[in-house]
């Protein structure tokens, strides 16, 4: 009796250590979510970069020298893979003038350099492509810089500079995040990796800490979970395969964008550049190791797995399921309000369900966790600068989790729950459904609530105003996946706070009206229904057609609602790869040959903006205020941000000067526009007196 007490002691207070365990840890979630709000470094960035883009550079862009340079340095916003990243100089008539030893500094792995021949006057072209060390992107980019003669004279930009193939780059030229064959199968291999993963670890989370034989809540509802549990088995080896040919596929695509052509891919040196150099190998490693253990504990469980049920032994289950009394159907806000209320014992009941798994299915639920986690830091928010990084990866981390949660376990339903239950007889299948699913209920409000909140805070990083919803790419996309995630919490709703009530509700009704045993039960076991005066519904029980209606729509908006989640995985993935088009709302297009020339309203002020010769390479930028009367403004602090709208290659910012009282109000300064194609260009101007600037945007059509 006292070993009992004893045994009973200690596992009261291993579950109360758990359950504060489980506890902190989602207040720790919560704080990092609150964080989101107030963190300063957040609000410093509005717009972190996904990918290397140059923070300085010695010559700077544009600058005249008064003789040749020893070396070409480049500081960049992440760590570098020194095996993917190389500068390369040109003069215009496309030679090579460099020394051929680009490589990236030993002691800070944002610098790159590159030592320059004896350069004679005239102007260079600066070509620059880098490998992120942190989420393995690729960009690249050029700048200009000429060489004054000896009498002090400055050589002219020529009319025709180098573009596109660069000598000696093998592959290191000037191109970036443009969407071409490779891209888009990185993004496909992408998708398919977390959809193959999210199903594997939504399957385990939901055998943990949804629903199981063990802790259902009948007899009937359990063999649904041992059928479920016995055909996730079998899937969760084609998944986990899915999840290492997807990476794999991802790692070549990757390494045709490193070497810049397919031939690459037989080349050892971008494999060891993409797989072997930086944190993102690291973590690509993690990946593949994770689901090849988890691969070996599936095969060992599959083998060590009870065999499966007879079909006797599945109609004698079936045959004593527990009768349901008819009972009125509650309205959608009392459900909702139940599922609310027995939200805060979720912690809990994550603890107590902890303690119960066998040592085998901790590890694999730590490795569903780590793989998880080797995710996000193969992802955009480990690329974040080390100040917002904590932050970033947190989110995300979370945001990963979720979605494991809610759309794993909608996959699950639909592909494993569903489906496994067609060996029951149809009204026990339906009740199934009606009591076996709200099991989830619980699970998928905290998941869809928090994966509510994690989105939006990732999105009030990447974006910086509204008007990018509708100007963007990625805005689009995003605009996409949160008007699919909405559908989904409606669908939600629907299917369990109208629908599944009135599955149960007929149940109960059917039940009320006849008598009737089901084949192969025991005396015990009918007579126990009968006097419930609620029988059973075994293979003998013909489901009413209100039973079969409502479970046909059940099994239907299940289906569809995991249908799109598998959207919204596409969305994730396809904000990866437009995640280059993100820049500040634009005006209407003009689209012209040779000068620019338009003018824009801000706050009662006409804003001129004149470019020329708006061509690839060096330009003059001209803007013109007045007021509203057409009064020069005078004595405005006036500035340009250029930004490239075809591949992501940062801003560059370039500060216009008044030119003076012979034209007042007309401000002036140079810009690099460093490649053809569509450019982004703000101007932001300050009147005199005022706080805040007056922001204008154009689309500026450059030539080559």
């Amino acid at each position: 009796m006292r070993i009992r007490e004893a045994s009973d002691r200690r596992r009261s207070r291993n579950i109360a250590g758990a359950r504060w365990l489980v506890s902190a840890l989602l207040a720790l979630v919560a704080v990092f979510v609150a964080q989101a709000f107030t963190a300063p470094a957040v609000a410093a960035h509005p717009a972190v970069p996904a990918h290397a883009l140059p923070v300085r550079t010695e010559p700077a862009a544009d600058a005249i020298l008064g003789g040749p340079p020893p070396q070409v340095k480049m500081w960049f916003s992440e760590s570098l893979n020194s095996a993917a990243s190389r500068i390369v100089v040109v003069d215009p008539t496309n030679h090579e003038v460099d020394a051929r030893d680009s490589r990236v500094s030993s002691a800070d792995p944002t610098e790159m350099v590159v030592g320059l021949q004896l350069l004679r006057p005239g102007a260079y072209v600066v070509v620059w492509r880098t490998q992120s060390a942190v989420d393995g992107h690729v960009t690249g980019g050029s700048f200009i810089f000429r060489i004054a003669n000896v009498d002090g004279s400055v050589p002219p930009v020529p009319a025709t500079l180098p573009s596109g193939n660069v000598p000696g780059a093998a592959g290191f030229g000037a191109s970036s995040q443009t969407i071409d064959a490779a891209t888009v199968l990185q993004t496909f291999f992408q998708w398919l990796a977390l959809m193959c993963a999210l199903f594997w670890v939504g399957g385990v989370f939901w055998e943990v800490w949804t629903l199981t034989e063990r802790r259902a809540p009948n007899a009937v509802v359990g063999l649904g979970a041992r059928l479920a549990a016995r055909r996730f088995l079998r899937m969760a080896p084609y998944a986990l395969g899915g999840a290492l040919l997807a990476d794999l596929g991802e790692a070549l695509a990757l390494t045709e964008q490193v070497a810049g052509a397919w031939r690459g891919v037989f080349d050892g040196h971008f494999w060891q550049a993409t797989l072997f150099s930086g944190s993102f190998g690291v973590y690509w490693w993690m990946r593949q190791l994770t689901l090849l253990a988890a691969l070996g504990l599936a095969a060992l469980a599959l083998r060590r797995a009870a065999p499966e049920p007879s079909d006797r032994e599945l109609a004698e289950i079936a045959g004593v399921e527990q009768a349901t009394d008819e009972q009125p159907i509650p309205s959608w806000t009392r459900g909702a309000l139940d599922t609310l209320r027995h939200t805060p014992r979720l912690p809990m009941r994550l603890g107590e369900y902890w303690l119960d798994l066998k040592p085998l299915r901790q590890v694999e639920v730590a490795l569903a966790v780590l793989l998880l986690f080797a995710f996000t830091m193969s992802g955009h928010a480990a690329a974040t600068v080390p100040s917002e990084r904590t932050y970033a990866v947190s989110v995300d981390f979370a945001h990963l989790i979720f979605s494991a949660l809610w759309l794993g376990g909608l996959f699950y339903i639909s592909v494993v729950l569903i489906p496994a239950g067609r060996r029951l007889p149809e009204r026990t299948q339906a009740f199934l459904l009606a009591y076996g699913v709200p099991e989830f209920g619980v699970v998928a409000i905290v998941s869809a609530t928090a994966l509510a909140l994690t989105g939006s805070l990732n999105a009030g990083v990447r974006l910086t105003s509204l008007a990018q919803f509708a100007t963007t790419a990625y805005g689009r996309t995003l605009f996409v996946k949160i008007e699919i995630f909405l559908f989904m919490v409606a669908i939600s709703a629907f299917h369990a706070f109208w629908l599944r009530p009135r599955l149960a509700h007929a149940l109960g009704s059917a039940a009320q009206a006849r008598t009737v045993v089901g084949v192969g039960v025991a005396p015990v076991a009918a007579n126990a229904a009968s006097d419930s005066k609620a029988p059973a519904a075994g293979s003998g029980a013909p489901p009413s057609s209100d039973v079969h209606r409502l479970r046909i729509q059940m099994e239907d908006w299940l289906r569809r609602e995991a249908l799109l989640g598998v959207g919204v995985l596409l969305c994730v993935a396809l904000l990866s790869l437009f995640a280059g088009s993100l820049t500040p709302a634009h005006a209407t297009v003009k689209e012209s040959a040779g000068a620019f020339h338009q003018t824009q309203v801000a706050s009662g002020y006409a804003i001129e903006l004149d470019v020329s010769p708006a061509k690839f390479g060096a330009n003059t930028f001209t803007v013109t205020v007045t007021d509203a009367k057409g009064r020069p403004v005078q004595g405005a602090a006036t500035l340009i941000l250029l930004q490239s709208l075809d591949m992501d290659m940062g801003q560059q910012t370039a500060q216009l000067q008044p030119v003076g009282a012979s034209a007042p109000g007309v401000y002036r300064g140079q810009g690099d526009l460093t490649m053809a194609g569509h450019w982004g260009v703000q101007v932001k101007m300050l009147p005199p007196g005022a706080k805040d600037f007056d922001v204008t945007n154009f689309i500026v059509i450059v030539g080559s």
